[in-house]
């Protein structure tokens, strides 16, 4: 129902992102942009940082004092559980967001805290937006509020899946911002091998754990804390691993000099809540979709003892996020050059700083002077940038996944045409049958998904077309695929599993943007290939960065880092494919 991830390039390569991404969160920066493509120029560049981070903290401690004076005289009946202005953080959205209020523990039900997008088909009459990859299920508490000091509890069932993690909005530094709930820094995350059981259960993610088990509860603890993420637990570093009994994260957030700025941003003012994401990625199929577990439940924990949680009405959220569209018949036209037989893949390293790449390429500004504009927009906005202090640093930010590696690139395809993938599959857990446990391999999870990036703009952004993952790409003995994607009535006869092919209906969009997420929990899932931060560093693998080279991911070829894991792309006519024959004999040409 949401699931952020912005088209890469404008016409266009994704930004998956994810945070499962709400388009409702993003929509209005995205036009900005595009707007500003339109007359050929882009947004100034702010100043960094737009307010020091000693006034930043004043003010976010003192939110946090008078929400937690409040909820003490709520916990003694003195005042009504509905949250007043003075006590909301000015900045949220008031729209998507509506009677914000308290709820004491023993009337939580966790059907009223998360909003869930259930992984699903793709159907074309009826696709999802916001850049989802359908394989997943994708759980958000869109506001959590409580001061410093708290602790939040999750408490739930491990699902039945390949791969499940908790990620919480980060520790509140006065340095890094998050505009509007997608653009900065990354969640504080939790992933499945590292959560603590409760006492007589068991963690069915350790390799020795059992996928089966029915005595399956985990709890998870966050303290709502000030300070430096990657100080306060070196967890929240690469690769994302540590003790599972407590994590750090903040319940107010501040978004920033767009929060205040009503021309380039939405103006509402700079405070915000905080959120937490829950994804459950390929989930067994007798278990599909929900993982067979109930909704977990959340709640806070004041230092005097009250016990809590933070609710609105999300219908107005819910209504935007779930809107759907029919497969589009738009456009009939070969590859830009910007996606072109030269051009391999980028790596993501946050939503905004790829929505700002999308602009620039659009306009075909590709000198180190537009280069060097783009890092410093994104720095202006989110406070990240390669060369800062962690955790603005790192690979994860705001709504993607930790464990991702995001590779993006994008493609149009002519009628008659077919395009094709090929590559060397990671090994993976081969799980959604029901396997007795989760067995170390290469990666954890790995799907190719691509979405509608044509103009101009359908009222839905981000809409699925397709997806595929891991156990589903016909595979060889070598673990060598071969993805061909084109219209139903241009699939090539030979384009058949028993030919070694994987043929995927791309529909009748013209131009789409595809993400590959590349799935990794080391050191167990994981191996020397791994496209992650610290294989594939900020500064050389996305285009913006300061000695971006294209050797290492971004040419076409299996000469760089990923090697004989590379995907390769190729583009040729249905009679240049068919004319190939046995595909377990021929290779493929590289674009014809």
């Amino acid at each position: 129902m949401f699931f952020l991830h912005v088209s890469k390039y404008i016409e266009f390569k994704p930004f998956t992102p994810m945070k499962l991404p709400i388009s409702t969160l993003y929509s209005g920066l995205v036009m900005i942009l595009l707007g500003a493509c339109c007359i050929g120029c882009l947004p100034k560049v702010s100043e960094y940082p737009f307010r020091s981070d000693t006034e930043l903290k004043r003010g976010a401690q003192e939110l946090s004092d008078n929400l937690e004076e409040y909820i003490r005289k709520w916990a003694r009946g003195e005042v009504p559980a509905e949250l007043p202005d003075n006590i909301l953080p000015k900045g949220y959205d008031t729209e998507r967001f509506k009677n914000v209020r308290l709820v004491p523990y023993g009337e939580i039900d966790p059907e009223t805290q998360w909003v869930s997008r259930k992984a699903h088909d793709i159907d074309f009459n009826r696709l999802y937006g916001s850049f989802p990859d359908p394989h997943c299920t994708y759980l958000l508490a869109p506001i959590i509020y409580a001061p410093f000091g708290a602790k939040m509890v999750i408490e739930g069932e491990f699902p039945y899946c390949r791969f499940f993690n908790i990620q919480t909005s980060p520790p509140f530094d006065g340095k890094g911002y998050r505009y509007d709930k997608f653009a900065g820094n990354g969640e504080v995350a939790i992933v499945d091998s590292d959560m603590v059981p409760k006492p007589g259960h068991v963690n069915p993610f350790t390799p020795d754990g059992d996928r089966m088990a029915k005595n399956r509860s985990y709890e998870v603890t966050y303290t709502m804390a000030m300070g430096n993420a990657s100080a306060l637990d070196p967890s929240h570093t690469p690769p994302y691993r540590g003790d599972g009994h407590m994590r750090y994260g903040s319940a107010i957030q501040v978004q920033g000099p767009w929060g205040e700025d009503s021309k380039s941003g939405h103006g509402r003012g700079i405070w915000d809540f905080g959120d937490v994401w829950i994804r459950y990625y390929g989930i067994d199929h007798d278990k599909f979709p929900s993982g067979g577990v109930a909704l977990p439940k959340m709640y806070f924990q004041l230092k005097t003892g009250e016990r809590f949680t933070v609710i609105a009405d999300y219908e107005g959220f819910i209504e935007a996020s779930e809107k759907t569209m029919a497969n589009r018949s738009i456009g009939n036209n070969d590859p830009a050059a910007y996606n072109g037989k030269d051009i391999g893949w980028d790596k993501q390293f946050g939503i905004f700083l790829q929505i700002a790449t999308g602009g620039a390429r659009a306009l075909y500004k590709d000198t180190e002077a537009d280069k060097e504009y783009v890092r410093n927009l994104h720095k202006g906005i989110t406070g990240r940038g390669a060369d800062m202090i962690a955790p603005a640093s790192l690979e994860p930010h705001a709504t993607g996944c930790n464990y991702h590696g995001y590779l993006t690139n994008g493609m149009s395809i002519k009628k008659g045409n077919v395009y094709a993938i090929s590559g060397k599959m990671p090994t993976f857990p081969d799980t959604r049958d029901g396997a007795g446990q989760l067995q170390p391999a290469q990666c954890r999870y790995w799907s190719l998904t691509s979405y509608d990036a044509s103009f101009p703009f359908s009222k839905v952004a981000g809409l699925e077309n397709t997806s595929i993952m891991d156990d589903e790409v016909v595979l060889d003995d070598d673990r060598n695929y071969i993805i061909v994607y084109s219209r139903l009535e241009d699939r090539p006869k030979n384009a058949v599993a028993e030919n070694g092919v994987t043929w995927v209906d791309y529909g009748n969009t013209c131009t789409q943007a595809f993400t590959l997420r590349w799935v990794s929990v080391g050191p167990e899932w994981s191996f020397d290939k791994t496209p992650d931060e610290l294989h594939l560093p900020w500064k050389k693998t996305t285009w913006s960065g300061s000695d971006f080279d294209r050797n290492i991911i971004g040419r076409n070829d299996r000469n760089g880092f990923l090697g004989a894991y590379h995907p390769v792309r190729h583009y040729m006519s249905k009679k240049t494919f068919e004319d190939l024959g046995n595909l377990t004999q021929t290779a493929l040409p590289d674009w014809r």
